[in-house]
């Protein structure tokens, strides 16, 4: 068995995570799937049936996937450690629309921040084991299984293996 896959077309669920590939993607003007993600988190807050979680390993990912393409992309040529270890103030220009992003996620009355719990931990090592995920996957498993939500949105197909799991994607790879 694997995760039942549905696209951004599909019926919202009540509950829905957030995986920091989905911000990324939706926030991110140049992210190969930019477009369809800001369509569907618009929808998301357009319908107002479905409530979002946002953990808070998800929103570090997706903070660091984030400086680091905007580092990157002004910086051409270069790697991102590169850059950064040369000046680590290289970040502060971004640090205030990323600030902006978390703060508009902290108030939207659609969304939750969620954090990790020390219980999670042994459900991580579970998953990992059972799906052979990698411990940052596994963890975002182990919220949503506490939290009772079984719906992810996601452009990343590492979730695919994990049965009982409703992936809600645009990646056409997942979607094949």
């Amino acid at each position: 068995m694997s995760a039942l896959i549905s696209d951004f077309d599909a019926p919202l669920p009540g509950q829905l995570y957030w995986d920091a590939s989905f911000l990324v993607h939706a926030v991110y003007p140049a992210g190969r799937y930019h477009r369809e993600c800001y369509v569907f988190l618009e929808r998301l807050s357009s319908t107002g049936d479905t409530l979002s979680y946002v953990s808070t390993l998800a929103l570090d990912e997706a903070i660091f996937a984030l400086i680091r393409l905007k580092v990157t992309e002004d910086h051409p040529g270069r790697g991102f450690w590169e850059v950064y270890h040369e000046n680590q103030e290289v970040i502060q220009p971004y640090l205030g629309e990323l600030r902006g992003l978390v703060e508009r996620l902290s108030v939207d009355p659609l969304v939750r921040l969620v954090g990790t719990e020390q219980q999670d931990l042994s459900v991580t090592m579970d998953h990992m084991d059972t799906y052979a995920c990698l411990p940052r996957d596994a963890m975002h498993l182990a919220v949503m299984a506490r939290l009772g939500i079984d719906s992810i949105v996601t452009t990343d197909d590492d979730f695919v293996p994990v049965d009982g799991l409703c992936l809600v994607t645009c990646n056409p790879r997942i979607l094949a």
